[in-house]
């Protein structure tokens, strides 16, 4: 249970980066703000979370997974709960409008699907050599 849990915020903290990428439209139609102010602070808030990430996930391993070495397979299972977020989004929040071209955010979503496993696996992989008690 402890490794689908957090297999889940890990698929969740994804969802989020891909969501408000996708999502971008909505944004700016719901806060009313222009499109180089939104774009500059939704990367702003999403380095601020990626370099938290390199805290939280060695510590969430170290305490919830007990440092064990099975705990590296939530770089794998992160997946099916990032596709069911996924999912989620397009059914409650459909995009009619097809004629949107957003070539940039597919490039850096292409990258992040590509990094983010990685870096789950890395930064897991030193909370399970995190033995010690860390303050």
């Amino acid at each position: 249970m402890k490794i689908n849990g957090i297999s889940g915020l890990y698929g969740l903290f994804a969802f989020l980066f891909f969501g408000s990428l996708v999502s971008y439209e909505h944004t700016q139609v719901l806060t009313g703000f222009n499109t180089e102010f939104l774009w500059n602070a939704l990367i702003g808030v999403k380095t601020i979370i990626l370099c938290a990430m390199f805290y939280i996930i060695p510590m969430v391993t170290r305490k919830w997974l007990e440092s064990r070495l099975w705990s590296l397979f939530t770089s794998v299972l992160w997946f099916p709960y990032f596709v069911l977020f996924t999912i989620l989004l397009g059914i409650l929040f459909p995009n009619k409008n097809l004629d949107n071209d957003n070539f940039a955010a597919g490039l850096i979503l292409f990258f992040y699907l590509f990094f983010y496993p990685v870096f789950i696996l890395v930064t897991t992989f030193i909370g399970t050599r995190l033995k010690q008690k860390v303050i």
